[in-house]
């Protein structure tokens, strides 16, 4: 890569710009930071740089010097200039800052090249607190299985890891965390010397520790950090809201409250976490929840009285209809029946794998059931748990988003 100015002056006004030190280019671009060597021309002076910290626009495919480099540049532009030679070649260094020495964790400190991340607003931290430390996301299986330990994922990709405490307090430690999406997690060096070097959290966290990646600028945990964007609950919660409010226009235009044993309700609906790995155990738990959620959390008989008041003709045997059949013919009044079938298929498959997670019934009626859904979801087994668990919450993400704008008549 090439850096050209034609003069000194050149260089310093065009690092002298605020969006050259920005997240974004001026274009509205996200930028994402990476190292490469690179050739920095300066009139007749060039400054080769090994491994250089740059950002590169992911729209316009520009690119910038990392945050810190333009410094660096003008220093040896200087001495360059002051000396015989028309070319030097510089080597970034790999810092290492005061914390968690204990621990000797792995991290590139060129990463405070990154926007943001070598500026701290609280000035009695030192240099490096904000310094991102990769680990394998393998390492948060510990916390979700730990009672001593808690795992809270806000977003579908960014939460917290925390201790809980004793003697009245909450937490004795709680650390934000991201997931990137090259599925690693990152941690602030800074925060982790909250957790004493005797913790078994530092076990857990130096046997997952791996090589920064650099890639923390497009994620949840980095807008949230430092450019205060709030993260959308995950999906599941979603779900819920969507359910909830789905209960509330019912009541509001119809006078028809569907509301069915909600403080068992709300009580399901926090036990609702992020699947980490995706594993059966995982996802049986939430398949479990949801069901209840959704297929018994809601008043069957005052359904059928919003039936009533939207379908004609009635069909003969309306009485006998539960609630996912009366869904259908809701959503068939507007969109047709093929449509309304499809869109509520998602029910079902969710009632079947809650018979199939949670009840005793015979292997051959679990085979049943489990190779419709297969066939439904074009995959090659059961064992496929996270193609299978995604593709059912994103359906019943889409029912319930249809629920709340369809046009009953």
């Amino acid at each position: 890569m090439n850096f050209v100015s034609d003069t000194i002056e050149d260089f310093i006004k065009e690092y002298e710009k605020t969006e050259s030190y920005s997240h974004e280019c001026r274009c509205g671009g996200k930028r994402e930071f990476l190292l490469e060597d690179s050739n920095v021309v300066i009139g007749d002076y060039c400054i080769t740089v090994v491994e250089c910290p740059i950002l590169k626009c992911q729209k316009c495919f520009k690119y910038k010097l990392g945050n810190r480099m333009p410094k660096q540049i003008q220093y040896a532009y200087t001495d360059l200039s002051n000396s015989e030679y028309s070319s030097c070649r510089l080597t970034t260094k790999l810092e290492r800052f005061q914390y968690v020495e204990y621990a000797n964790f792995v991290y590139d400190g060129r990463d405070l090249n990154i926007p943001g991340i070598g500026f701290d607003l609280d000035p009695t931290n030192s240099k490096g607190f904000s310094c991102p430390v990769f680990f394998d996301k393998k390492v948060l299986n510990n916390f979700y299985t730990d009672d001593d330990y808690s795992l809270n994922m806000f977003s579908e990709s960014y939460g917290d890891i925390a201790k809980r405490g004793t003697d009245g307090w909450d937490w004795e430690w709680n650390i934000p965390f991201g997931i990137n999406k090259n599925g690693n997690v990152i941690l602030f060096l800074g925060d982790l010397e909250q957790i004493d070097k005797d913790d078994r959290a530092i076990l857990w966290l130096k046997s997952y520790n791996i090589k920064s990646d650099h890639e923390i600028l497009d994620t949840e945990f980095y807008r949230a950090q430092f450019l205060n964007e709030f993260s959308e609950p995950i999906i599941e919660k979603r779900i819920i809201n969507l359910r909830n409010c789905f209960f509330e226009r019912v009541e509001r235009e119809f006078g028809i409250a569907l509301h069915h044993l909600e403080e068992e309700v709300e009580a399901s609906a926090n036990e609702l976490r992020k699947p980490i790995n995706y594993s059966k155990s995982e996802i049986k738990e939430n398949i479990i929840i949801l069901d209840g959620l959704l297929n018994e959390g809601i008043d069957c008989n005052r359904l059928r009285e919003l039936y009533v008041r939207v379908v004609n003709p009635l069909p003969a045997n309306y009485k006998d209809l539960k609630t996912r059949k009366l869904l259908q013919g809701i959503i068939a009044t507007v969109e047709g029946s093929d449509f309304a079938k499809n869109m509520i298929s998602s029910l079902f498959f969710l009632n079947d794998l809650r018979v199939c997670y949670a009840h005793l019934i015979s292997s051959s009626e679990i085979d049943e059931m489990m190779g419709r859904i297969i066939v439904a979801y074009g995959i090659v087994s059961e064992d496929e748990f996270k193609k299978l668990y995604c593709r059912l919450i994103k359906e019943l993400y889409e029912l319930y988003s249809l629920l709340m704008i369809i046009h009953f008549t």
